[in-house]
């Protein structure tokens, strides 16, 4: 009797789960894609956007655009089909979800390191820093992400390579750390990786925090004091929920490694839907904070809301349209 209590209370706990997952993940889906479309749109549109820093930003938007495009429905139907589920369509998720994320950390530090030289040495940053450093920044990523997170689909679990499997405690194709003789090397690489890109964010910001109190922005007139401190706010905002999201992630990852008994798979969820939920809340702060791209996204609304009015009225020639429309632009 109390097994069959357990079983049920499980099997309970696992629909409800499975039920907040698949609404929380949809909802990110939605924000997310439209919210990463529209800042890649409008930093490529318009020249002003076009700094280091955005360009950096513009990256991030782009990888969070793959992740809540390419691995939340993976997710939702991982969810629907449980252990079901193919084992190519699992792997091919885990790949996709692990390279991804490592894009996004990696990115993560350089927005915060590119700031922090933008602060520190604000005369140098602005002679020597080029186009072609973010270049290869991009460039490097997107080979050497992918080629690490492929080590698990090699069959070296043997070598503590792991191997992306379904476990069913967190409905999810990832590692299955609860055993730790095939998953300890890759373990130790996602801990360390984890906790260098959060340490490097940390002190970088540290270090700006300790400039802007202690110094003020006195010589930093050159790459031009009101535009470095928006840039410093916007991207203080984006690193800060970075970290708010990947903290737990790593904390149930080292829980679970470490104690074999890891923590209530409610929680372990929670903080994966912690990650994905990253992905829609970077486009909100940076269309928020960003004072060109909130002006833009008025005129745009304004116009929109306009125009059936504009449909109603019999204009008296095309010239009247084309100079009304302007006027509503401009406005």
């Amino acid at each position: 009797m109390l097994n069959q209590s357990n079983t049920s209370s499980f099997f309970e706990t696992s629909i409800a789960s499975q039920i907040l997952s698949i609404t929380f993940t949809s909802v990110i889906i939605v924000i997310g894609s439209i919210g990463n479309l529209m800042n890649i749109y409008f930093i490529y549109k318009i020249p002003l956007l076009h700094s280091h820093n955005n360009i950096l930003i513009a990256h991030l938007a782009v990888t969070d655009l793959l992740l809540v495009t390419l691995t939340m429905p993976m997710a939702i139907a991982n969810s629907f089909l449980d252990s079901n589920i193919p084992n190519a369509m699992c792997q091919a998720f885990a790949y996709i979800l692990n390279f991804l994320i490592m894009i996004s950390l990696a990115t993560t530090v350089a927005i915060s390191i590119d700031r922090c030289c933008a602060v520190i040495y604000p005369y140098y940053y602005s002679a020597h820093m080029k186009f072609k450093y973010v270049v290869i920044f991009i460039v490097s990523t997107w080979i050497c992400m992918p080629t690490i997170a492929s080590l698990p689909l090699l069959g070296l679990q043997r070598y503590g390579l792991g191997e992306y499997k379904y476990t069913a405690s967190d409905l999810q194709c990832w590692f299955d750390f609860h055993d730790p003789i095939s998953t300890k090397v890759v373990f130790f690489i996602a801990f360390i990786y984890l906790l260098l890109t959060i340490s490097a964010t940390l002190i970088s910001y540290s270090i700006i925090f300790y400039v802007a109190c202690h110094k003020g922005f006195a010589d930093v007139s050159v790459v031009g004091y009101i535009s470095l401190r928006r840039s410093i706010r916007t991207t203080a905002l984006i690193i800060g929920s970075n970290l708010t999201c990947f903290i737990p992630a790593l904390v149930a990852l080292s829980t679970s490694y470490f104690t074999q008994k890891g923590l209530p798979a409610s929680l372990i969820i929670a903080s994966y839907l912690l990650t994905y939920f990253n992905s829609a809340v970077n486009p909100i702060i940076y269309a928020s904070t960003n004072s060109i791209i909130r002006r833009r996204i008025k005129r745009q609304c304004c116009y929109c809301w306009a125009l059936p009015t504009l449909r109603k009225v019999v204009p008296q020639s095309n010239i009247e349209i084309r100079l009304w429309s302007r006027s509503i632009r401009k406005h």
